[in-house]
């Protein structure tokens, strides 16, 4: 239950995301999302959980991971998970961010350093 609650909703937030994008992701290319989109649904649930249950438990373990709270963790867990790819989809077209990216010309000059065969260096 508790590898369910950590990986579902964020199955659930590249599903809406992708059906709201006009252009297709590949899998490859969908790697790097599901696990922001999983850091950043845990790391919110952490935070409603930790304001909640304010001191009464200090970690997730299997043994916590009963049906009642696992029903009651997928059913807000699901409802970010949708809210985070819409709030996404919706910053992506508002907010456009162009990186232009200019090589710098180097000026290289190169040492005309030549030894003669008689030459010795110092030790």
């Amino acid at each position: 239950m508790l590898y369910l609650c950590l990986f579902l909703p964020a199955s659930i937030s590249i599903l809406v995301s992708e059906r709201l994008r006009e252009d297709k992701r590949s899998l490859q290319e969908l790697v790097i999302p599901y696990l922001g989109y999983t850091f950043t649904i845990n790391l919110i649930m952490t935070i409603i959980y930790h304001f909640i249950h304010t001191g009464k438990i200090k970690s997730y373990n299997s043994q916590l991971f009963t049906i009642d709270f696992t029903m009651q963790y997928m059913l807000i867990s699901l409802i970010v998970a949708i809210a985070i790819a819409c709030l996404l989809f919706i910053l992506s077209k508002v907010v456009q961010i162009n990186i232009e990216v200019k090589e710098k010309k180097k000026d290289v000059k190169k040492s005309s350093k030549s030894y003669s065969k008689n030459s010795k260096r110092k030790r």
